[in-house]
């Protein structure tokens, strides 16, 4: 068990009344986020087709709102050059555990630097079901991104088979990722909540259980790391997001954006979404 784990575990609760009084307070102090993650697609013509295209979309909307694309890696230094001057910023899918240069086929936090990338997203299920990460290896991962200049985008939430309260789960898991962080680092961090059962569906999870997610994780953060720190870090959902479903999912002050894949690949849906959430949130 973590310090982290020892600190939180009598204190699965929190005072909902005074986390809303904070959050409407503060909130206008946190710029929304829009991430949008491509996955195993998206040739470097086509990323370079949809930037072109989701720029001239957008528009104004960019200046409201913090839009990182997540190419897959063949595409990430064409992107950080078509975007390059734009508001638009980069991220990667994924990165390495370790520095040691001896592993073939992965993908070191300094070599995203080097590409471009300001952001990394880490701890996707997909990653985890696919490349047996756990909470252990995503906590290097996050430690190794702050070394190397990168700022995390840290996906939670419960699994399938999750047989423990949401509260315990969610707040076991922030425990083992972020031990060993500090909080100036931990306010630089995003977090992605997006429950495993919400992925690959035909609808997002219910705006309530949305709600109910991102505000735990804020409250969590701000009983260990204090309420400066909870404040300034950006919490959105993930999990089958379109713009359909983009004004119910962002009526919650606790959720300060949305992070989208398949419709995140379309620049028309994905600006609609972008103009959603600078809407929601001005």
């Amino acid at each position: 068990m973590t310090r982290v784990e020892r600190y939180w575990v009598p204190k699965i609760w929190y005072n909902q009344q005074r986390l809303f009084s904070m959050t409407e307070n503060l909130r206008t102090h946190r710029k929304p986020l829009a991430v949008s993650n491509w996955k195993m697609t998206m040739t470097v013509a086509q990323s370079l087709a949809f930037v072109r295209d989701f720029l001239l979309q957008a528009g104004a909307a960019l200046e409201q709102v913090d839009v990182v694309l997540c190419p897959p890696y063949t595409a990430l230094h064409p992107v950080a050059q078509a975007i390059a001057g734009t508001e638009l910023q980069l991220g990667a899918q994924d990165m390495a555990a370790t520095t040691d240069i001896a592993r073939t086929g992965q993908v070191s936090a300094s070599l995203l630097a080097d590409a471009g990338c300001h952001w990394v997203m880490l701890g996707h299920w997909e990653v985890r079901r696919h490349l047996g990460d756990d909470d252990g290896s995503v906590n290097r991962k996050i430690r190794l991104a702050f070394e190397h200049g990168l700022r995390p985008i840290a996906l939670v939430g419960p699994s399938r088979e999750m047989d423990a309260a949401l509260e315990s789960a969610l707040g076991n898991q922030l425990a083992r990722l972020l031990d060993g962080c500090q909080g100036e680092q931990v306010a630089r961090m995003a977090f992605v909540y997006e429950p495993e059962s919400s992925i690959g569906r035909n609808a997002p999870a219910d705006p309530h259980a949305v709600a109910a997610g991102c505000s735990f994780i804020r409250s969590w953060l701000a009983e260990y790391w204090g309420e400066p720190t909870a404040e300034q870090v950006r919490i959105i959902y993930g999990g089958s997001v379109a713009p359909q479903f983009a004004v119910d999912l962002l009526a919650s002050p606790q959720v300060d954006g949305l992070g989208a894949s398949r419709q995140g690949r379309d620049p028309a849906a994905f600006a609609h979404i972008v103009r959603s959430v600078a809407k929601a949130k001005q």
